[in-house]
């Protein structure tokens, strides 16, 4: 499906099917000269009916862009909001066809090398979530979720443009900033027109659900506060139209930053409360806050983000953390 959001500026809903979540939003900025710019780019999903998504894997994104009047021999940049297969997982064939360049923030290099060694990505989660309490079927099939994407990513994607935010992209008659706003990944961007008040947030904001914040041992120590942070930011440029990685446009960004705040906070307090009244692993904390069964997938998402929540509290003294006799960190209200 391909939308046309604003004068020169198109959605497209590209397909996923992975984990649930149907499509990924895509964004076309064109250029006016032959020399446009695309926003995410999706992963290797069919576009017919009968499975075949080409030899590359483009055939829907192909279709979308010439939905928009565009084509891949017209992508003079792809700007990458972060490394997650979804957003980034046809990066590599788009630059290779396009002979465009791929922009991405530094820090993304983090989740580059989890493609690039993912066997040692999936064992350094698996002792993660063993440390925290997870065992058994349930902790190898948490851990390899990774495995699931993969063959969505033709190739990996070599950024050319490394980003340290504050930089402008000019596209046409507008000027994007690029804001970095860590926490659903350390190397997340939004783009930001301040003309027209437009706001590409990736997975940053998205309407309907509020963004996961997951703690991945050996990146951020405390991706929840760089994400209240980021969130602030994002408020206080009040955005009146939301482009998001997920779903459709959206009025008043600043609200809904407020209000994803506002329900972290809340869950920061809840399990502030719950550990202070007894110590508790992540893993228990997991299934007294998720009692319903659980995909793999969504557990994983579960219990890393409570391991956010944890490592924020812990880097401010407020929570801390004890090896249990069989190895495992038990979380209890701090002492100092």
């Amino acid at each position: 499906m391909v939308t046309e959001v604003a004068p020169g500026l198109h959605r497209m809903a590209l397909p996923l099917g992975i984990h649930g979540v149907e499509t990924v939003s895509a964004y076309l900025l064109a250029g006016g000269d032959g020399r446009d710019t695309l926003v995410d780019c999706g992963i290797a999903a069919a576009a017919t009916p009968d499975g075949d998504p080409g030899p590359d894997g483009t055939a829907a994104l192909e279709e979308a862009l010439l939905a928009c009047g565009s084509g891949l021999e017209r992508i003079e940049r792809l700007v990458v909001t972060h490394a997650h297969i979804d957003h980034f997982g046809l990066a590599g064939e788009v630059v290779r066809r396009s002979g465009g360049q791929l922009l991405m923030h530094r820090s993304t290099e983090l989740d580059l090398a989890k493609y690039a060694d993912p066997e040692e990505a999936v064992d350094r989660r698996e002792l993660m979530l063993a440390d925290h309490g997870l065992y058994g079927p349930e902790l190898t099939e948490s851990s390899r979720g990774l495995c699931d994407w993969l063959p969505v990513m033709p190739s990996i994607g070599r950024p050319s443009t490394l980003l340290d935010g504050g930089e402008r992209i000019v596209v046409g008659d507008r000027s994007w900033e690029v804001v970095h706003t860590p926490g659903h990944s350390p190397g997340h961007i939004c783009l930001w027109s301040a003309t027209d008040r437009l706001l590409c947030s990736g997975d940053h904001l998205l309407q309907v659900v509020s963004p996961p914040v997951t703690f991945e041992r050996g990146f951020e120590t405390d991706p929840m506060g760089s994400y209240l942070e980021s969130l602030e930011r994002v408020g206080t440029l009040a955005p009146d139209l939301v482009l998001p990685g997920h779903g459709a446009p959206f009025r008043d960004g600043a609200r809904r930053a407020a209000s994803i705040s506002r329900n972290k906070l809340r869950r920061l307090t809840q399990i502030r409360e719950m550990v202070e009244a007894r110590e508790r692993t992540a893993t228990e904390l997991t299934a007294e806050l998720f009692p319903t069964a659980m995909t793999a997938a969504q557990r994983h998402f579960a219990m890393a983000e409570i391991l956010a929540y944890l490592a924020h509290h812990e880097v401010r003294g407020v929570l801390a953390r004890g090896r249990r006799p069989d190895g495992v960190f038990v979380w209890r209200a701090s002492e100092v």
